[in-house]
């Protein structure tokens, strides 16, 4: 006798009724049993350690660049300070030739006054460098009847060449812009610092997910979020360079 083929019946309690694991989602029992592995009391940690490795690149992200923003300020801060260096050595050898003039100047009338020729000590006087004359008369107004006064002309506040100025008020810029330099590399080296200290924060954060014992997760967590937050708070304790 020939058996008449019989068709199996899904394993379920009512018609119309599915389970994960019939023809539809043969997988199903599978996907199920990881569900259910994956959503236990312990999913938080994952969860978290998530949120704290996605904050601490975005971190490290912004710290990288404000250490190349800073690094900028830094090297054109150095090179602003070259170049007034140079314009004040530039202005320094004008003040040079021009003091050599006004001394030859004042040595050459004292020669002529002494040997009794008023009338070129008085060509002289009059041909003075007008940067000259207010310290000449200043020098002459001390002398005591029958003597010269004491010192020389150029002693005396009165005398202020404006190359001498302006050299000195370009080295005083130059040591600003070299002070700003050597800020600028500090900060870029502090940021570089929190970028090292996120790294340590994502380590924490994606190495604790792979280990199976809760309390290290636990512990790696709960280090990692110092760390962010203490690389966080020097962050932003720090001035912030947008480059707009």
């Amino acid at each position: 006798m020939s058996e008449e083929p019989t068709s199996k019946m899904p394993p379920t309690g009512e018609p119309g009724q599915r389970t994960s694991s019939d023809a539809i989602l043969p997988w199903g029992e599978h996907w199920d049993a990881i569900a259910k592995q994956r959503f236990n009391r312990t999913d938080w940690i994952e969860l978290a350690a998530t949120v704290l490795l996605s904050l601490a690149t975005i971190a490290a992200a912004w710290s990288a660049y404000q250490s190349t923003r800073w690094g900028g300020v830094q090297a054109n801060s150095y090179s602003a300070a070259a170049a007034k260096r140079t314009e004040a050595t530039q202005q320094n050898s004008i003040f040079a030739a021009q003091a050599q003039i006004d001394v030859m100047s004042w040595i050459t009338y004292l020669e002529h006054v002494q040997a009794g020729d008023e009338r070129s000590a008085a060509f002289l006087r009059d041909r003075f460098r007008q940067e000259l004359k207010p310290a000449f008369d200043a020098w002459m107004a001390q002398a005591a009847p029958g003597a010269y006064p004491p010192g020389t002309p150029f002693d005396l506040p009165q005398y202020q060449p404006e190359a001498r100025r302006s050299a000195n008020q370009l080295n005083a810029e130059a040591d600003k812009l070299a002070a700003t330099a050597r800020r600028a590399n500090q900060l870029g080296d502090n940021f570089v610092l929190v970028a090292v200290v996120m790294a340590s924060v994502m380590f924490f954060a994606g190495v604790g997910t792979k280990v199976k014992a809760r309390g290290i997760r636990l512990f790696m967590l709960f280090a990692g979020f110092v760390l962010f937050v203490a690389g966080v708070w020097f962050m932003l304790s720090m001035p912030q360079n947008f480059g707009l």
